[in-house]
Order: structure tokens, then sequence, then C-alpha cells
């Protein structure tokens, strides 16, 4: 490139302006009592499945029928933020969702790391089935109340949970109507 002719980018014929999502407009953020009750609309959810799962698969498969179990209700909660057109149930009965830093949607991968602070007693639940390695999960439910008992108190300070840094600045947003309403 010339020094004495720069070009501009008006100038240049291959130059297009970004697209793709544009950045929230200052967005409001759910109140805790609407996070709290999203929260537990989806952990009740996932309970329930990984505990019929349990019940019917350790019957057929025993102890790693109850591994099973577990290894899908971590799934479940690692991915529960884009299980309903990118939402998770309880976020979606609310009208809230789950945006990425630049206001896009988020992806598997951002949900899983923004949800692995939450889904630690699932995931402990595969190791406390598995006969012996039980007693060692006993500790370990007690690291995650811990974690999400931490993630409660940064959501009720109006901080970023550690799980949307994990995502790289995920947020709760409203989004749409909510489903119910109190």
């Amino acid at each position: 490139m010339d020094p004495q002719a720069p070009e501009t980018r008006s100038q240049n014929a291959s130059y297009a302006p970004p697209t793709g999502p544009v950045a929230p407009v200052a967005a409001a953020r759910p109140d805790l009592v609407k996070r709290v009750v999203a929260a537990l609309i989806d952990f009740v959810g996932i309970a329930i499945v990984s505990t019929v799962l349990s019940v019917a698969l350790s019957i057929v498969l025993g102890w790693v029928g109850a591994m099973a179990a577990a290894a899908v209700g971590t799934a479940l909660a690692l991915s529960r933020d884009i299980l309903l057109e990118g939402r998770s149930p309880g976020k979606k009965l609310l009208g809230m969702a789950v945006v990425r830093a630049d206001g896009g949607p988020i992806t598997v991968q951002e949900s899983v790391r923004r949800n692995a602070t939450l889904a630690i007693g699932s995931a402990v639940g595969i190791l406390a089935a598995v006969p012996l390695f039980g007693l060692l999960a006993f500790p370990l439910y007690f690291v995650a109340l811990a974690v999400t008992g931490y993630e409660l108190y940064l959501v009720a300070n109006n901080q970023p949970r550690l799980g949307d840094k994990l995502a790289g600045g995920t947020q709760v947003v409203f989004q749409g109507q909510a489903a119910i309403a109190f």
C-alpha cells in the first residue's frame, strides 16, 4: 500500500460492514425470584426424569442403570439452557433467555460451560451409583452445595455467576412473553 495514497474502507470495493447479532440494548435483567423459580422448574424436571430413569434402569441393569440415569441427568443439567428454542423450560415459561455478551443465542458449548457449576451434584450422582465409590460421593455433594450457594449469592447481589464467566460473559435477559406470571 502506497503511504502517499492510503486506501480507505469506502474506496475498497471488497469491504462489507460486519453482520450478525447486535449488542443488546440495555436489556432488563430478571430479578432474583424469577431466576430462582426458573431454576427450580428446570432442576425439579431434571430430578423427576433422573429418578424415573434411575428406578427403571436399576431394575434392569442394577448400578450400571443408576449410573446411566445419573449421566442423563447430568447431560440435561449441562444443556438445559438450549433445550426449548434456545432456552431452558423454566426460562421459557417465565419469558427469559440466556444470551452471549454480543446479544446472540448461546451455543451448546456455552450452555455446558455455563451450567457446569450447577451440574456438579448431578455429576457426583454418577460416582454415587458405583458400589463403594458412593462413599466418596458424600463429601462431594457438600462441594456441589457450596458452589450452588455461592452462585445464588452472586445472582442475589446482581453479579455474574461463575458459570456466566466460564461461558464467556453470558447473561439472563427477558425475551418474549412469559407463559406464566406472578
